[in-house]
Order: C-alpha cells, then structure tokens, then sequence
C-alpha cells in the first residue's frame, strides 16, 4: 500500500513539476503587441564615449546601430542621465551634445553626421538598388547599405535585396554584415547592383570554453580540442560517443559493446594512471557529472576538451586525465522560437560469427562420444545411429544469433525545443524522448530529459542564470544481465530426436553420465526470459548562477548547484537459469534488489577582471574559489527459493514470496574537495600571449596532513602571422606557435585508502534469518594495508603546438608534439607479511606518454550551389612504464574469466607499455611424429625433446596427437610447458587512431560521411576459445573453424574410432589445418586468441534535404529538413570477432571480448523542422 501511495506521489510531483515549466515557459513569451510600443531607456554615464552608449542602448532596446567608426571616434563624449525615457527622447539629447543624427529602419539604426532630409541635398540625390551575397553567391539578411558619415541606411530583406533613397551624388556607401568585411563603393558605382561580401577571419574567430570563461580561438596558449553543435547534429543518436567517435585528435572514444546502456570510455591522450581511474573530468555547464550518458546529443551546443596541464591545471587535482566540457544551448533573445527534431531507426546485426550447421555439429558430438566413451550409446540416444547422420544435411540448422540478436528493432526520438525572449529575460526549454529496442532480444532502454535555462535581469548590471535539468532512464527487458551471447552462439543448431523445453529443473531423465543436459534443457531464447532485469534512474539537477558587472571590466560571478540521482536496480534469475543451478540455489528462482541514492552539490565563486589597455596590452585575471561534495547511499536486499513457476515481475513486487538471504545499508563516507584558483591571460597587440595558472586543492580522500595538492602551469604563444614581415606572404594567413608546461592532479582514487574500514561479518551470508543464530565479526575490509602517507597522482604535461591556415584559411590545421609524466601513481608495493598482508598501495610508480597529433580542415569548393568540406585527424601515442614499487622491474595480473589456467594473464614491466598481454605461444599441434604409441596398453608417449603440453589436458581428453602445442621458451631443462614459458603475446594500445570526413551541400541537398580508424593494436578474442574448445561443454556448438574439412580428426568417414591406430591417424589428419577441439578442456591465455584489432570503420553516412523557404513561408515554417542516415555501415578489419572496437581501456587487464552484445548496424529517418 505503501509503494502504491509513494508512486502516485511521485506522479504526482512529476506532473506538477511539468505544469510548472510549461508555465514558465508561457509566461516568458515575448508580447508582439507590447515589443511594437515605444521602446524606453535607463542611462546614467558621465564623460562617457559615443561608443560605449550606444552599447548599452543596443543591450536595453535589442536595437543594432551601424556607423562609421571614424565618425565616433571623432564625436564628443556625452554625459546623460534619465530614468524609463523614451528611447527617441535619449537620441535627441545625443544629437544635441554631437550633432550627430539617427535613421531608424526596422531594428536597425544608422548614426551619421548629416540629417536626412536636407534640402541642400535633395536636389543632388538619387535612389540605388541592389543585392548582398556572401561568396558563395547566398544571399546576405540583415546586411546594413548606408551613406558613409550620415544616417541614411538600410538593411537588406529576405533577398538580400535593398533599397537606398536620397544618396548624394559622389557619395560613399558602406556595406557591412556581422562576420564579413566592410565594403565602401562609391554611389555612381556599377558594383552596388550585385555587392559580394568576404568573410572576416578575424571577426569569426571561434569561441571556445575554458576553465571559468571562454577565450577566442586565436587567443588559446595550449592544446584544445573542439566539437560544434553542428559536427553533432549531423549524427542521428542519442548517443554522444556516437557523435564524438574519430572527431578529436588524441581523444579516444569507445563503447564497450553494442548493449543500448553501454559503458563508454574516454582516454585523453593514453591516461597515465596504473591502478586507478583513467576517466577525464566530465562537466555540463560547470557541474561535474559521472559521465555523458545523459546528454540528449540535440540539447548540446559545443564540446571542448582540454588536453594538457596549462588548459587543465584550472581544475587541479581532477584535470590530470584531461577535461571534456559540455556546454548546452543557453538561451537566446527574439520571438519565441520552436524547434522539432525526431527521427525512426532500424537496427540490424551488423555481423555473425560462423557456427556449425546441424551436420557438422552432429559429426563433432558422435566423435566426442566414441573418443570418450568408445562408444555411441549417449549419441544414439539423442541424434540416431550414425548410419543415418547424412540426413542431417537435409534438415534446417538454427543459427541462434539470428533469434537472440536477429532482428530490427525499432528506436523512436522526439526533442522539442522552445526558446526566445525579451532583453531581460530569455529562456530556452528543451524536452527529449527517445525508446530504443536493444538488439538482444527482448531488451530495451528508454529516456526522458527536461532541460530550462532561464536567465533574467535583475538590475542593470545584476543577471541571475537558472538551469533546472530532469532525466529518467529505464533498461528493462530479458536478457540484460550479459550471459546469452556466448550461450546462443554455442547452442545446438539441431534438437536431433529430443526437442522442447524441459520445465522442471528436478527432472534429470535427459542428463548423461557427465550430468550434461542432453538437450540443453532449454534455448537461448528461455534462457533470455529466465535472465532479466530492470533498472530505473531518476535524476534532477538545480543550478543558478549570480553575474555582477561591477564596473568596467570586472565581472563578479557565484554559482551554486544541487544534483541528486537515484536508481533502482532490480534482476531476477529463473528456476532454467545459470544462477538457480549453482550451488546452495537448488533450480529454484531468486531475486536481488538494489536501491541507490546519490547526492553532490557545487558551490564557485569567481572574480574575472578584463580589459584592452592602450589598445595593445589585453589583460584577462581570474580568482576564484571552489567547493565540491558527493555522497552515496545503497541498500541491498536479496532472496532465493521462490516457487518454480513464478514470474520475475511477480517476484520483485513481493520478496516475500521467496526466502530472505541478504540485506545490507551501506552509506559512503563523502567526497569532499575544497579549492582556491586563479588564472592570468595576457597578450600584446594580439601577438605575444601568456597564460599562467593556479590551483591548490584539498580532499578528504587523503589523511589529514596529506590534504592539500598544488598545481600550478604556464603556456606561451607567439601568433607570427600578426607580425608585419609576414603580410607579405600571402600563402599563409595564420601561423602561431604554442609552447606549455604545467602540472595536474588524478583524485578518481579509490576511497578510503589512508586508513582501514572495518565492517561486521555474521559468518553467513546474512544475520538474523530463519531464526539462525550467527557469531559476528569485525574485520579489515581491505585487500591492501593502508598507508596514512598518500598523496595525488600528479601529470606532468610538455606540449609544443602549431597552429596554421593558408590560402585565407580555406585550410586550417593544428599539430601538437607532447611527452606527458604521471608520477606518484598508486601501486600495490610487497612489503613484509608480518603486517598481515602481502601489499600495500603506496605513491611510488611512473608513466610517460609522448605523441604527436594533427588535425586538418578544409573548404575544398565554395561556390553558389556547391560547398565541399573535409576533415581529418590523427594522434601517435606511446605509454610506458617507467617504474613501479621499489625492487620490482614487473607486476602481473589476472583478468576475471572463469574455467582459466593460470595466476596471471597481463603483465607490466619497467620500460614497456602498459596493456600487455602474457601468455603462451601456439605452435600448432602435436602430430603422430612427436609421439611414441605403446601397442599393448594403447597409450601415447612423448618423444624426448618434444614440449610437453599434457598438462593443459583433461577431464575426458588423454592427451595424444591433435592436442594443442605451446612453444617452449624457459631455459629449464624439463620439457613440461610451465608458467615459465609464458611471454608477451599482446598490446593493446593502438599506435594510431583518428578519423576523417567530408561533408558538402548542392542546392537544397546535403551529406556526410565520417570515418574513424584505430591501427596496431591487440584484442583478447575470449570468445573464439569458447567456439574452438570443450571448455564449459554442454552439447555446444562450435565455430566452422573446427569442420570436418579443418580439424585433427580420431574418426574417420566411416565412423570408426582410429585413435589407436598411428598409421590411420596420420593419414587421416595429413591434410589437418588446426587442433581438435577436445583438447582444449580449460581457458587458456594463448597467442591464437590474440588477433590484430585494427580497423577503419564508416561510422556516418548522412544525405539530407532542406525544403526552399518560399514553399514553407505560407505555411508559417522558417525550416524543414529530411534526412537519411547510416550509421556502422561497414568496417573493414582482419579481425574474426564481432566487432574489434572492444573496451581497451578497462582498467589492468584491458582488450577483452567476452560475451558482450555486439555493435549494431542502424538507418535513421529523421525531420528538422523551426517554426
């Protein structure tokens, strides 16, 4: 009853919460009839320049006033006073105090020093007429004709045309356009008929965002890397890695796999921490978030990324990894503007592993029967006698990737965008939606996000920003707890003579000597239902910022925001599933619920002074003071033996049914960071520039004494084609040169490392259930003794850059050379075992990383009907390890894979890289020749000399010729293949990754493509063990490698067992390209699982077409655009798995592909529409 009346509550408060903004956003919209009506103004200047009034009028009224600048650099200063004046009232006392005079045109005001109207120049004048176009032939709106050094203008329409009245005769006229150069003609001229405009490099210069502000493009002293809104919306996701993926040089994207709730990865420039969190610093208008999942890709304006410590060091101890900054759309003055933007896709698997058909498969299981048993009885009794196995080749095989991942799912996303507003009080509110079916079967993930920013003026000079976001998530469906994958890729194409699905878990008539199901029991598809899960998250974030101009110059700004999340995580295992047969769990139901609560809230103040001195020296200071805090709440419940029969959904809505087993409440201890900053910006005549920064941070990650970390960093540049003796190169029309060194800090650190954390231990898996007694016990939960000593990992960045364009910047570029130190890194150092552990995390190792990247872009052809453009990046990097805790050259480890051999399967070593994957070298297989065969017990022999790799087999398999060979590489002098014969077999650390583009528009069409690419490095194909193996054997299918045609054989095309027969064996198998494999009975790290992972993918193909505007004007529609997109639409790779874009940045043991759903291929259909 409880839960009932809580969830309508809540639906309650959601709707509430909506009803709300809608109102905001309808009280908001601009009243047309009110914006007709005289226009009044408050000014209060003293001695102040012509030019500076005019600004702030322009701020007050909306209102653009274009003039001659010489003719206000000539007009007195002014000093007025009034309060809610007309605005005409205010230009009269202008004119009276500069005789100076104002023609207004629509939201356009002219200022000059003649009156229109003289009559001493009516009887001299004339009217022209013309057209404004860029060149590309466009036509330029808004563009301002006016007669030099008087009022008389006028702006172009929506044809760019004009019309300009009583024009001296031998009068100059000014063309000018926000963006291009001025053009002055004389009035007599034949070129005012047709006037093209240039662009103005110098007054497009990019925006890009900082740390605390924002700098032009031109002005930037170290490395950054930026994405537009534009480069985003032109790929159809709601997905923000899609849209990045190849975008940025040295900033790799991946995801780890094709599941719709994915983890995705970002690594700036390799990541120099051993043992802890390589992830840069992820903020959304000034908040940290965890990551960019929630980011509807529609609401996003820019994307920065910092890269190196002068960039970084702003944000201390969390920029060492780097810094992405996501800045959405902030709202905007004007009518009240709606967007529409939806679009359908489709998915298909992108591609499938070949499995065996029913034929094959069959084959493989009686030669399995006869070599284990010596017998076919177990066969017969499933797939008939084996004189009758060719009728297999006429029965219908199921390949099951085609019903667990075969389909075409449908995903939909609809954003509606309201924006507009009045000087004082703009807003923007956006609303997302998207529902996409997974392409496992039965899975499915749907979002919800409400984003408002809302910015008013409170006084003259005091603005308040709000920004209020609300998201929900769900993942729910069969199948997502990511086990199926290898089980429908290893399921039986053929039921043979047993079909169906045995329901009862207690029935085990149909199990073999082996307690192997002999018809599986089930398919993958049952399996995908006795899997599920559910997971819900709600998040709300409140931000509001106070802006102060307190003077001239100086600018005082406070923020505060508040961010809450929780999720709701619920799984249920059927009574078929893996879960219910493992032991304690007998075949019955279980189910697990777990529930968390995150909260954090930001707290900066910063004072930024800027100001142009003597028009050469341009000084931009900043302080400022941070404080940041997080906390986590989780509690666990779980239960077990619920009734075969029930349902998940029944199961999570009453725990009650089944037995208690756990119930735990944890409450993290907070996350707090307390910071102090500053940063100065210098630069003379746009030339020589400077940037120093500061950063002190104090966390409560580290022990008290330990607390606080310094960072401090410097960057020089010098822009060469500012100086005079480069205006006479034209080839070249920006150069600049960038040097910086600078120090940053890594505090995505485990918690709780300084001191020890005890917790109480019942002895059971929980306390107090089925009136059990327990005995508790308080111990050290910690894997390593604690050290009160540590400090911050701590990157040291070198990087020296260039910036060119040539041929005016048609082709623009960025190369930078960088060498990258990660010192006092945490590693488990031996220590001895007296203290009751064999480790402890200590501030003792080293990484480097050095690279070069380079990005180009160019406009290939710019005319009136055709534009083409390309892009295209690059980055080289290579980490090592330079050292690790002291006495040790080499550390290794073990990823998590189950059924595997061995302590250790990555290993790090002093002077190599980071990544590597160790273990055996295949060497082919054994052959008759490296056996002797005793005819009296049957058994076979190793000759001396030969590897002995008998070890790695057994259970059912004796180890004989076709088993699987290592390469001896010890120096011992046993031939037995050991530990010892392991070596580096991999890396996975691409030497090479990037992208490139093109995209281009002819007339009314428009497309794009983008390719991303990584080269040189390695992945662990676990799942080709899987299909090449008996390891987790249950009547499993295998991969075509292993066909009759390929395969070491023991039975011949007769179905006689020639196992024990040396001469049939060897000329059974003299044709043998692989291993038989039976042999391989356990997960075994070896060089045949290690493939080249290199690829280049076409991530994007888009083709779109914007309707003409005089089709759309009746209608009231400013735009429309339909599209068609492809995205993952081929990928050209050696590799033999799904997909080679794996997780390679997970932690010590990265590179793994291991039953994860693979990449999908998608079409989108979508429409842009503005009203």
């Amino acid at each position: 009853m409880n839960n009932l009346s809580n969830t309508k509550r809540k639906r309650r408060n959601i709707h509430s919460f909506l009803a709300f903004l809608l109102f905001v956003c309808l009280s908001l919209m601009p009243d047309q009839a009110q914006a007709q009506k005289e226009k009044t103004v408050t000014l209060n200047v003293q001695n102040e320049t012509v030019e500076n009034v005019f600004v702030q009028l322009g701020k007050q009224t909306g209102l653009k006033f274009f003039y001659d600048q010489n003719v206000v650099n000539t007009a007195p200063r002014i000093s007025i006073k009034v309060k809610n004046s007309p605005l005409q009232a205010v230009l009269d006392k202008i004119t009276e105090q500069t005789n100076l005079f104002f023609n207004r045109d629509n939201n356009t005001i002219s200022v000059g020093k003649q009156k229109i109207g003289n009559d001493a120049l009516k009887s001299k004048t004339r009217t022209i007429k013309g057209t404004v176009v860029d060149e590309t032939g466009e036509s330029v709106i808004g563009a301002t004709v006016l007669v030099k050094g008087t009022a008389n203008g006028v702006t172009t329409n929506l044809d760019g045309n004009y019309t300009l009245n009583d024009v001296p005769d031998g009068a100059t006229i000014l063309i000018s356009y926000i963006g291009y150069q001025t053009v002055e003609l004389k009035s007599g001229s034949k070129e005012l008929a047709k006037i093209t405009l240039k662009e103005n490099s110098e007054l497009l210069d990019e925006v890009v965002v900082l740390g605390y502000g924002n700098i032009r493009r031109s002005d930037v002293t170290g490395s950054i890397a930026s994405v537009s809104s534009e480069s985003i919306s032109k790929v159809a996701s709601a997905s923000v890695a899609d849209a990045l993926a190849g975008k940025m040089a040295g900033v790799q994207i991946t995801t780890a796999d094709g599941a719709l709730d994915a983890e995705i990865s970002i690594r700036v420039r390799g990541g120099g921490s051993i043992t802890q969190d390589n992830s840069p610093l992820f903020l959304v208008d000034g908040f940290p978030v965890d990551d960019l999942s929630g980011i509807p890709p529609t609401d996003i304006e820019s994307i920065d990324v910092l890269k190196e410590a002068s960039m970084t060091a702003v944000y201390g101890a969390r920029g060492a990894n780097g810094v992405v900054i996501v800045t959405t759309k902030n709202p905007k003055m004007g009518k009240t503007s709606v967007q529409f933007n939806s679009y359908v896709q489709t998915r298909t698997l992108a591609g499938k592993l070949p499995v065996m058909d029913s034929y094959e498969f069959v084959m493989a299981e009686y030669e399995y029967q006869m070599i284990r048993k010596g017998s076919a009885d177990t066969f017969i009794k499933n797939f008939g006698y084996y004189d009758d196995v060719d009728l297999y080749k006429y029965t219908d095989s199921t390949d099951w990737q085609d019903e667990v991942l075969g389909g075409n799912p449908i995903s939909q996303y609809y954003n509606l965008t309201i924006s507009g507003g009045s000087e004082k009080t703009k807003f923007n509110l956006s609303y997302n939606h998207n529902k996409d079916e997974g392409q496992l079967i039965g899975s499915g993930l749907s979002r919800n996000n409400i984003i408002l920013k809302l910015n008013h003026e409170l006084f003259r000079n005091l603005k308040l920003e709000t920004n209020t976001t609300y998201r929900t998530r769900t993942i729910d469906g069969a199948g997502t707890s990511g086990t199926n994958i290898v089980t429908a890729l290893r399921y039986r194409p053929t039921n043979g003579l047993t079909s169906g699905v045995s329901l009862d878990p207690d029935d085990d008539e149909n199990l073999d000597e082996d307690g192997n199901s002999l018809n599986q029991k089930y398919t993958p598809l049952e399996e995908n239902k006795q899997n599920y899960r559910k997971r819900k998250e709600t998040a709300i974030s409140l931000k509001a910022a106070l802006v102060w101009d307190m003077f001239k110059g100086m600018q005082f700004r406070s923020e505060y925001g508040i961010s809450t999340t929780d999720s709701n995580d619920d799984q249920f295992y059927g009574a078929l599933s893996g879960t219910a047969s493992a032991a304690g769990m007998n075949n019955m139901p279980s189910a697990k619920r777990t529930k968390t609560h995150k909260e954090s809230y930001r707290l900066a103040n910063t004072l930024t002074y800027r100001n142009l001195f003597r028009k050469t020296h341009n000084v931009n200071l900043m302080l400022g003071q941070e404080i940041n805090h997080s906390q986590n709440n989780n509690t666990f419940m779980s239960a077990r033996y619920f009734p075969v029969s029930i349902t998940a959904e029944a199961a999570l809505e009453n725990f009650a049914l089944g037995t208690p087993h756990q119930s735990t409440s944890y409450k993290a201890a907070p996350d707090r960071t307390a910071s102090f900053f500053g940063r100065a910006l210098y630069d003379y005549k746009s030339r020589y520039y400077a940037t120093f920064t500061f950063r002190a941070d104090g966390s409560t990650k580290f022990a008290p004494g330990k607390q606080w970390g310094t960072f401090p960093a410097g960057s020089i540049a010098w822009r060469l084609s500012k100086e005079k003796w480069m205006k006479s190169v034209k080839l070249i029309s920006e150069l600049k040169l960038r040097a910086s060194y600078g120090l940053a800090g890594n505090n995505r650190i485990s918690d709780d490392l300084w001191h020890n954390i005890y917790r109480v231990y019942s002895g059971s898996s929980a306390p107090g259930f089925n009136n059990e007694e327990y005995n508790y016990y308080q111990f050290a939960d910690q894997t390593y003794l604690y050290d009160p000593d540590l400090r911050w990992e701590t990157t040291i960045t070198r990087n020296l850059g260039l910036d060119f364009g040539i041929f005016k910047n048609r082709l623009t570029g960025t190369v930078d050379v960088y060498w990258n130190t990660t010192k006092d890194l945490l590693v488990p150092s031996i220590i001895p075992n007296s203290s009751g552990y064999s480790r402890q995390m200590t501030n003792v190792g080293r990484t480097s990383n050095r690279g070069v990247e380079l990005s180009l872009n160019g406009k290939i052809v710019q005319t009136k009907n055709f534009n083409l453009s390309a892009s295209f990046n690059v980055a080289f990097n290579k980490n090592k390890v330079d050292k690790l805790s002291s006495g040790e050259s080499e550390w290794k480890t073990k990823a998590s894979l189950s059924n595997w051999y061995g302590t250790y399967n990555y290993k790090m070593e002093v002077g190599k890289s980071m990544g590597l994957i160790y273990g055996f070298v295949n060497d082919g297989f054994y052959t008759v020749d490296d056996f002797n065969f005793d005819e009296t017990t049957k058994k076979w022999t190793l000759k001396p000399g030969v590897p002995d790799n008998s070890s790695f087999s057994s259970g059912n398999f004796s180890f004989k010729p076709g088993a699987m060979k290592f390469k001896k590489l010890s120096d011992s002098d046993s031939d037995l293949i050991t530990e010892e014969d392991m070596t580096v077999i991999g890396n996975t650390n691409p030497k090479v990754t990037g992208g490139f583009g093109l995209s281009g528009s002819w007339k009314n069409l428009d497309f794009t493509a983008f390719f991303n690419y990584m080269c040189d490095f390695d992945v662990f194909n676990v799942n080709k063990l899987y299909l090449n193996s008996a390891v987790r054997r249950n009547y499993s299918n295998l991969s075509t490698n292993m066909s009759l045609a390929r395969r070491f054989r023991y039975v011949d095309d007769a179905g006689v067992n020639v196992s024990s027969d040396p001469v049939a064996l060897a000329a059974l198998n003299q044709n043998a390209a692989t291993y038989s494999w039976m042999s391989v009975t356990q997960g075994i790290t070896m060089s045949d699982l290690i493939e080249d992972g290199s690829f280049l993918r076409l991530s994007t193909l888009t083709v779109g077409y914007t309707f003409p505007q005089r089709w759309l004007s009746r209608l009231g529609v400013k735009s429309l655009r339909l599209y068609f997109s492809g995205s993952n639409l081929f990928t050209l790779t050696g590799y033999s798995g799904y997909d080679p874009e794996v997780n390679i940045q997970k932690g010590l043991t990265p590179g793994i592909d291991n039953n994860v759903t693979p990449r999908s291929r998608v079409y989108t259909l979508g429409i842009n529409l503005n009203f």
